[in-house]
Formats: C-alpha cells, structure tokens, sequence
C-alpha cells in the first residue's frame, strides 16, 4: 500500500507542476481572433454560369434566323413568304466511318480490329429562293369572225335537232353573216330550203357558196340539182363543168353521174356514154348507172350495146320495181325492133 501511495503522489506533483507550466505560457501568448470566412459556394456558381451560356446560345440563334430571312426580321406584321423555287444541290460531305476488320491472332482465335476510312456521302441541300414570284398577265383575245360564225352555227344545229326551225335557221343566216365561206351553214341551211322546195332561196345561196368555195364540189352538185328542178339544163352543165377541177372521179363519182345525166337530158348521149363508162367500171354493182349508160347507147344507134347494158343493169339487183319494168320492156322492144326507139 506504502508504494501504492508513493505513486500516487508523485503523479500529483507532476500534475501540478504541468498546470503551472500551462499558466505560464497563456500568460506569455496572445490570442488574436478573426472572423468566420464564408466557404464558396460552387452549386450557385455552377448554375448560373449554365444558364447565362444557354441565353447566349439562343440569341444567337434568333440573331442568325433573323439576318438570313429579311421578311421574318421585319417583324410579326408579314404573315406569308411567297417561296419562288426551290433548288437542291448535291453536296459532298467527307466523314470518316469506322470498319470492322476481323484479324487472325496467334491462338487462332479472330479479333475484331476497328480502322477509320474516309468516305464521301451525298447529301442534299436546300436553296430557297424567297424572292418575289413573277406575276402572268392572262389577255383575253376576242373571238375572230370565224370563231363567232362557228358558235353560231353550233347553236343553229343544236334548235334544228329540237326541231325549232325557225330559231336553227336565224343562226345558221348569223353564222353566215359573220363569215361567208362557212361551209357547214350554207350546205345545212341549202338543204333546208330545198326540202321545203324553195329553190329561189336555195339557189341564191349556193350560187354565192360556189363562187366563195369553189373548190368544194357539194355546192356545185347542189346547185346544178336546184337548177334542173328549175328547168335550166344548160346552166347546170355549165357550173358542173367549172367544177370538174376540184372533183375526181374516184372520189365524187355521184357529181359525175349527175353530170351524166343532165347531159342525157339535153340529149348528148355521145358525152354521157363517155361518163358512163368510166363509172360503171369503178362501181360495176351500180345498176342505175348501168341503166343510164343503156338508154344513151340506145339513144346513140347501138342496140347490141343498150341490150347488154341493159341486162347488166337486171343482174345487179339493185333496181327498183318501176325500172326492173322499164328495163325489161326496153330490152323486149330492141330485140323484137332491132333498132333504138326515137
């Protein structure tokens, strides 16, 4: 317990002596205090420095939208863009693409290498044009004379297949009017007159068409018809023989019978011979003319021919009753006769 204590007092003693020790030194020591420094805040600044790079990324985006497109830096005023065109240009770009390459290593087993190759790629582009588009100017040309006549004539058929006459023929006479040689409203507006066995009228108006269209042979045709209805042989030959130029025979082979026939009629079976037998060669089956050819021959002293003539005309089949009859007595009286009928 002696040496217990003993321990004990000196470790007081050295207690002591440390506290002396430290009381010294406070007194020798002076203490200075400072104030607290905030520490700096990096969570702020980091956010605002974000936000104030974002603004300047978008007003520089705005600022070049707007100094490319004029009209959208005007304001909010312009509504429309009139695009003009739009062209598209082929560009080339180079960019470097990587390529898988597989390499045989030493332990037989494949790696995959990459390897960066430069290639072009096409792409497209867009111009566009944002410059006015060019402004046409339609002008209306009136209708000519001719172009009025055939609206009139167009009209004027329309009324006569509803059977209003009155009204078809007043436009069939404007279409006239307006230009002359309209060939369609003269030959429709003859017929009617002819039809309605008014050949005064009619004659007026194809003498006038054959001296505008004369080389339409139709009017000349008509003509000469309403001519022979009108007793006047003479001056139907006269106007077929004017329209020979712009008549083929075999194109027109009816204006030529025509002519035949009025031939005949003043009883120049010589020149009607001559027409008959050229048609009866292009149109053989053609018994009418065959019958015509007959009576002129017979007129002209050759019985033998009329007699064969005559029986052609029989074979073809295409008479009527009344000439079947006619043909047969004609035949019947030459044989029995032997010479032509005067």
């Amino acid at each position: 317990m002696s040496l217990i204590n003993q321990m004990l007092k000196d470790l007081e003693k050295r207690r002591s002596r440390d506290l002396e020790t430290s009381a010294s030194l406070s007194n020798n020591i002076t203490w200075e205090t400072r104030p607290n420094q905030k520490s700096f805040n990096w969570l702020t600044f980091s956010i605002g420095f974000t936000l104030a790079f974002l603004l300047v990324v978008i007003g520089y985006l705005l600022w070049d939208r707007t100094s490319q497109n004029p009209r959208l830096a005007a304001g909010k005023n312009t509504q429309t863009v009139s695009i003009k065109k739009i062209k598209v240009k082929k560009t080339v770009v180079r960019k470097k693409v990587k390529i898988l390459k597989p390499v045989k290593a030493e332990s037989n087993i494949e790696k995959i290498n990459t390897e960066e190759v430069d290639t072009d790629e096409v792409i497209d582009v867009e111009e566009v044009d944002y410059s006015p588009p060019i402004q046409l100017k339609k002008k209306h040309r009136p209708l000519n004379s001719k172009q009025l006549a055939e609206i009139a004539y167009t009209k004027g058929y329309k009324l006569l297949q509803q059977g209003r006459m009155r009204q078809g023929k007043e436009y069939l006479r404007e279409a006239l009017s307006l230009y002359i040689p309209h060939i369609k409203a003269r030959e429709m507006l003859a017929g009617i007159y002819i039809k309605s066995g008014r050949f005064i009228n009619a004659a007026e108006l194809l003498n006038e068409g054959v001296k505008v269209v004369p080389e339409y042979p139709l009017f000349a045709q008509l003509y000469a018809r309403v001519l022979l209805e009108q007793n006047n042989p003479q001056l139907a030959i006269k106007i077929l023989n004017q329209g020979l130029v712009s008549a083929a025979m075999n194109v027109e082979p009816d204006y030529y019978a025509l002519l035949a026939a009025t031939y005949q009629r003043v009883k120049k079976h010589s020149k009607a011979v001559d027409i008959y037998l050229q048609l009866v060669k292009i149109r053989p089956a053609a018994g009418v003319w065959w019958l015509g050819l007959a009576i002129s021959l017979e007129k002209s002293g050759k019985s033998q021919e009329a007699i064969d003539a005559y029986q052609r005309a029989q074979k073809t089949g295409s008479l009527k009753a009344g000439l079947v009859k006619f043909t047969n007595n004609r035949v019947s009286a030459l044989e029995e006769i032997g010479f032509p009928e005067k």
